[in-house]
């Protein structure tokens, strides 16, 4: 006869802040279901009820099967907006578990954008920025063109180039590059907004995030004259505003009214 080994592996979930979570416990080395099962509150808060304050768990006890039972813990998108340790606890008779405690994180981040100025005849590049994580985990951050779209992969790609990104501090920023052939098929004077969202690499059973727009402005090129009228024989000074520009211009030169420099 193999004589089983009790054990408990937390499954632990990172997800966007204010978004339903779902991490779970798995028991093995069982022959029968677990006498009891239940979840308890970050900090010593109490056991949580099922259907109750959001909160849904499922004990495991109509899936269990090759010696193992899996309890899972929903936690409501109101109650998911920090990092936090639920705990599982559970019995098993036939190990002389009575209360056996396994710690189980989980972990939020969030994304924010910031609407950008473009022109639509060279490339430009849009962010995506992620906070709340861990130096060594980024995230797999998914760009679309539109929701629920393919995604976008970057490789190889005649309209975009993607750089996933580094955490530094904390923050991770994906940038998405948008090519000039690309770029050229967006009018001057509109707008376009382009999808990112967020999967956890250290927690990979996890569920993408939802998505975030991230938007852009089409300038729109011009130039407007300021003319003067001064006394004859005075010096005089005019100017040209120059408007649509998202960095200085490459050359300025002025002529006179014969074509001369």
């Amino acid at each position: 006869a193999d004589v089983l080994t009790f054990g408990v592996t937390p499954k632990n979930a990172e997800v966007l802040s204010g978004t339903s979570a779902t991490i779970s416990c798995v028991v093995t080395g069982l022959t029968e279901q677990l006498q009891s099962v239940k979840w308890e509150r970050p900090n010593g808060g109490g056991d949580i009820t099922s259907d109750t304050a959001g909160f849904i768990f499922d004990n495991g006890a109509s899936s269990f099967g090759s010696n193992s039972q899996t309890t899972v813990l929903t936690i409501p998108a109101n109650k998911s907006n920090v990092d936090a340790t639920y705990k599982c606890v559970v019995q098993s008779n036939e190990h002389a578990k009575t209360a056996d405690e396994t710690n189980v994180q989980a972990k939020v981040f969030t994304m924010t954008s910031t609407p950008k100025s473009v022109a639509n005849q060279v490339e430009q590049t849009l962010t995506c920025t992620i906070n709340g994580l861990d130096g060594n985990n980024p995230v797999v951050v998914i760009w679309r063109e539109n929701s629920g779209g393919t995604p976008l992969t970057g490789a190889s790609d005649t309209d975009y180039g993607i750089d996933q990104g580094t955490v530094s501090s904390g923050t991770q920023s994906s940038v998405l590059t948008i090519k000039t052939d690309k770029m050229k098929t967006y009018n001057t004077g509109s707008s376009f907004t382009y999808k990112c969202s967020a999967k956890s690499s250290q927690y990979p059973e996890s569920a993408e995030s939802t998505e975030l727009d991230v938007e852009a402005n089409v300038l729109t090129f011009g130039v407007e004259a300021v003319s003067k009228e001064v006394l004859v024989g005075s010096d005089s000074t005019i100017s040209c505003n120059v408007t649509g520009l998202t960095k200085a211009l490459d050359f300025v030169d002025w002529e006179t009214s014969s074509g001369t420099d």
